[in-house]
């Protein structure tokens, strides 16, 4: 027998026909940012070569993982409470004003440490390039700009807004690399620039009138914003020990021996985190849509929406480890250039790496819908805790930071997949007291 819905609620069908609708646009759009991002590299390597390229593609690496772990605790925060605000009538230019003065703040730290600290971080990631770190903190004021613009979007519904975004950013990813290819530049801070000025640009073409997105509503106390901002923020920054201090580990653990070798390891880890771009369409929809559930008390609902989306992560990740596994070497080549080489079962177990943070991923996004902020911080910290241990494993360097990847991607998606099924019963027996 199915789960009755709540009174007044769409349908079980409705609701997965609505939720194919919002994934759509956003989709697109992240196919378009995904194919800009590929291409840009792409073009890059070819450009500058293995050697050359290494601190463009660390410079990737640590961009997008500044966003992930300063910026997009934001949007999800910003998602969240408008969602839950919207669901019951409510504006959310509150939340929107305490998410912009925390974040401007997290980008001032930021950038005192990395001017404080230019040459040590331009030694020990981008080889010297003393060029790239400026940069990079001009890229970051993007992101920022970014994130916070996709919260209020996909908290307030507006798919189609969030998915033009995405989309810019992509083509200019590909507009400025072109640009280099006719003007035959060769210069590595000036492909990295063709890389951080697409968010800034993409955020103040989208933009429009966000004020129009956050209406006033109920205060948003600092002791309600600022602790699950600074936990999720935690969190994500522990999550990207995980994922994107791969590249950089292998940087260190180097030793500055083999560059082009270190480099071809960074494009084959950058290639197989091509589904993390999938699972930006399902998050930006899903997140809300538990929220709307939850805050309309349709537990059923919101079993149905975790179900759907499992199911999508494992069925994305199962074909792209089938197609690594058969076509890995001849795909990164034919990405990158002839001088770029990996062996399928690298490609293969950096890929199930991947899919393991994917599905973490998605139990966090989960918690984070159920408010249980720690529990993202806890699933974290133990993946991390595991991925720095297993870099002490007796293997060469990309051995050792292949199998850390995947372990401590499977330990932070068990811990989290624990909590939520905790969380899940623990609102399922508060349902049936009441």
């Amino acid at each position: 027998m199915s789960e009755p819905s709540p009174a007044g609620a769409a349908p079980p069908a409705a609701r997965s026909s609505g939720l194919l609708q919002q994934l759509g646009p956003v989709a697109i759009g992240l196919v378009v940012l995904g194919v800009g991002s590929f291409a840009y590299l792409g073009i890059s390597g070819r450009l500058l070569g293995p050697a050359d390229f290494a601190p463009v593609a660390t410079l990737w690496v640590v961009f997008n993982a500044a966003a992930l772990a300063f910026y997009q605790p934001i949007e999800q925060e910003l998602s969240r409470a408008t969602a839950e605000r919207r669901a019951v009538g409510t504006g959310a230019a509150p939340v929107l004003l305490r998410c912009l003065v925390l974040g401007t703040g997290v980008t001032a730290v930021l950038a005192a440490l990395a001017l404080g600290f230019r040459e040590t971080v331009a030694d020990r990631l981008f080889n010297g390039e003393s060029a790239l770190v400026p940069l990079l903190l001009v890229g970051m004021v993007g992101l920022f700009a970014e994130h916070t613009l996709r919260g209020l979007f996909s908290g307030a519904g507006r798919f189609g807004r969030y998915g033009a975004q995405l989309a810019v950013d992509g083509l200019l990813r590909v507009v400025g690399p072109v640009v280099l290819v006719v003007a035959a530049s060769h210069d590595t801070a000036t492909v990295a620039a063709a890389l951080v000025l697409a968010p800034l640009l993409a955020a103040v073409a989208t933009a429009g009138r966000p004020r129009r997105l956050a209406h006033q509503g109920p205060p948003a106390a600092w002791g309600t914003v600022a602790p699950a901002l600074a936990t999720l923020v935690g969190a994500a920054v522990l999550s990207q020990l995980i994922v994107n201090a791969a590249p950089i580990a292998a940087q260190l653990l180097s030793g500055g021996a083999g560059p082009g070798r270190v480099g071809s390891f960074i494009a084959a880890l950058v290639m197989t985190r091509i589904p993390l771009f999938f699972f930006g369409a399902v998050q930006a929809t899903f997140l809300p849509a538990l929220s709307k559930y939850l805050a309309e008390d349709d537990l059923p609902g919101f079993r149905r929406q975790v179900r759907t989306v499992v199911l999508l992560v494992a069925g994305v990740s199962g074909l792209f480890l089938a197609g690594l596994a058969i076509l890995g070497p001849w795909a990164l080549r034919l990405l990158y250039g002839p001088d770029f080489d990996a062996s399928r079962g690298l490609l293969t177990l950096l890929g199930a790496g991947a899919a393991a943070y994917m599905l973490a991923q998605a139990m966090a996004q989960v918690l984070i819908a159920l408010q249980v902020y720690r529990g993202p911080l806890l699933g974290w910290a133990a993946g991390s805790a595991v991925f720095l241990a297993a870099l002490a494993v007796p293997l060469g360097v990309e051995g050792r930071v292949s199998l850390a990847l995947l372990a401590g991607g499977v330990v932070a998606a068990g811990v989290m997949t624990v909590g939520v099924v905790r969380a899940v019963a623990r609102r399922t027996a508060a349902q049936n007291r009441r």
